[in-house]
């Protein structure tokens, strides 16, 4: 975890200290949203400790960085094999390098065309916590790499058998976990 972050339970907590202030943000995993589900801030343990406002001022509500904050609890959802987007992908990769990887990403690519999501990338990239341009080279360097094809000129809309080749066995491993978790 980042410095300032922990799990506890079911919820992403952030702590920071912020102009002599204690920060703290909570984000539910559970949450049908992506954002933080509490914000507080509380004076330093020590009431004579020196702070650098006078009580909580706009300035100081200003200095909050919530775009940060939701960007890095998008990245540890991913670390921790969630979505941000849950009803949207299965696997969650903030790293693609090894060519399972990148057939991993290309079938949650392909799920996504045929849902009939207008703009799978920027649904992967808001999913995952990654820019939209790291998806999108993601995306064309596996279609370079034969693990997806489609129209010229349009998105890519099946696996090839380079990729289906490289997630064989996933069908039959997801439908034992469902079978062992009384799925």
């Amino acid at each position: 975890m980042p410095k300032g972050w922990r799990l506890d339970g079911e919820q992403l907590v952030h702590e920071a200290e912020l102009h002599g202030w204690k920060l703290t943000v909570v984000m539910l995993l559970s949450a049908p949203w992506d954002g933080p589900t509490s914000l507080r801030i509380d004076p330093p343990d020590d009431p004579r400790a020196e702070v650098d406002t006078d009580g909580i001022t706009a300035e100081l509500m200003r200095s909050i960085s919530l775009a940060e904050i939701r960007r890095t609890a998008k990245q540890l959802w991913g670390r921790l094999g969630r979505s941000a987007d849950k009803a949207v992908t299965a696997a969650v990769l903030d790293r693609v390098e090894t060519e399972r990887e990148y057939a991993l990403m290309a079938r949650e690519y392909v799920h996504l065309v045929h849902q009939g999501y207008r703009s799978p990338v920027t649904r992967l990239a808001t999913a995952w916590g990654l820019s939209r341009n790291t998806i999108s080279g993601r995306i064309r360097r596996a279609r370079a790499m034969g693990f997806l094809d489609g129209p010229p000129g349009r998105p890519a809309d099946r696996l090839t058998e380079k990729a289906r080749r490289h997630l064989e066995g996933d069908d039959a491993r997801v439908a034992e976990r469902g079978r062992t978790d009384g799925g």
